[in-house]
């Protein structure tokens, strides 16, 4: 069923090759809207775009300058500009912080925060005047996973960024998603598995939420909320928080 909050409008999802940045691009199309994909896998964004039926594949990676600005300046050719970017790339590793070394720190990172603010800038020029820029960010940050310190601190330091881009430019909404647990994504395959069952006897130690929601669900609540905040351009809809229900 279309939802008039997304007909005609243009939405480039970067990290869009599989798990909840796919739904959302599905989400989009499904409700009447053009969508742009995003992602370094240029293979599975072609797969993507024709499983939607519509749509337009842009390969890049985020972290690169050079990649970024030329993402948003192709994604805005092909859908004649932007009023919706959701970057929705996330990265994350097992490891207890005595031992997490320098690259891991800088290879969350470079996901996490500098992906998100390169493709937040290079999406500046290309969007209308009640634009949003959307960053899922993660519940980790207030949960304080043990184990998992270096993907939480590097949402945590997104959260503050977004903060920041608010007070650079107020021409532009930005909104934080807090992001709980959903699958089947690819984001747990990445996190090393040999330590997956010490670190769930710590969160349960920790009386951390464990609820799961799917994938798919998380896809269309995201966009149709995104949807109406455009629709509603005087209001400031400046944080979204989705977990499942226990």
């Amino acid at each position: 069923m279309k939802s008039e909050e997304l007909a005609n409008r243009r939405v480039l999802v970067v990290g869009a090759s599989s798990g909840i940045g796919a739904s959302v691009a599905k989400a989009v199309v499904a409700a009447g809207g053009d969508v742009a994909v995003s992602a370094r896998r240029a293979e599975m964004l072609d797969e993507l775009v024709g499983e939607m039926g519509a749509g337009h594949a842009v390969a890049g990676d985020a972290t690169v300058v050079a990649d970024a600005q030329r993402v948003a300046a192709e994604a805005a050719a092909a859908m004649g500009g932007l009023d919706l970017v959701i970057y929705v790339a996330g990265y994350g590793v097992l490891q207890p912080l005595r031992d997490t070394d320098p690259q891991t720190w800088s290879d969350v990172f470079a996901v996490n925060v500098i992906g998100a603010n390169l493709a937040a800038a290079a999406a500046l020029d290309h969007l209308g005047p009640e634009g949003i820029v959307a960053f899922v960010s993660s519940r980790t940050v207030e949960d304080a996973n043990g184990l998992f310190a270096s993907y939480s601190s590097s949402k945590a330091a997104l959260d503050q960024c977004i903060r920041t881009w608010r007070i650079e430019h107020p021409e532009v909404r930005f909104v934080r998603v807090v992001m709980g647990n959903c699958q089947p994504t690819e984001f747990a395959n990445q996190m090393g598995m040999d330590l997956l069952g010490d670190a769930l006897e710590q969160w349960q130690r920790q009386a951390i939420p464990g609820g799961m929601m799917h994938v798919d669900d998380v896809g269309q609540a995201l966009a149709r909320s995104l949807g109406v905040a455009l629709d509603h351009p005087d209001i400031d809809a400046s944080e979204l928080k989705f977990d499942a229900r226990t």
